[in-house]
């Protein structure tokens, strides 16, 4: 749980597209998803503006970014009077990326909530998973 004024990632994951189930595998070029597990603190929350979330996914073995989702946009979020906000915010990459099987993947994703002129941010990576034929 985040402090009051704070937003935070506590997990960021790889899943198929109709599912929320981590998934160790993705076979390559097919379309998969990233879930962010978020949260906002509740008083934070009272003023909240929007966020905005960044997510790329790196090829640990070629060394280079294989997908994100730039531009990044600014999602308006409406305020809640003394509540924390909990959210899975899920990002969709469409199939025809290019990786080698065996290839080792990791997910980088940062937070960013918007509170007039104050922001909060958090980032996190993920556990690593495999390209698969």
């Amino acid at each position: 749980m985040p402090g009051v004024w704070d937003a935070n990632i506590k997990a960021v994951y790889p899943t198929d597209p109709a599912h929320s189930v981590t998934i160790a595998t993705v076979k390559i070029g097919a379309a998969f998803d990233v879930v962010a597990d978020v949260e906002i603190g509740s008083r934070l929350n009272e003023v909240v503006d929007s966020y905005t979330l960044s997510v790329s996914v790196v090829n640990l073995s070629q060394a280079n970014v294989l997908v994100n989702n730039h531009p990044l946009v600014a999602v308006p979020i409406a305020p809640q009077v003394n509540t924390p906000r909990t959210d899975l915010l899920r990002v969709s990459f469409p199939a025809g990326w290019v990786a080698d099987e065996g290839d080792v993947l990791e997910i980088v994703a940062s937070y960013k909530v918007t509170a007039g002129v104050n922001t909060d941010v958090s980032s996190l990576q993920s556990s690593t998973f495999v390209v698969v034929a």
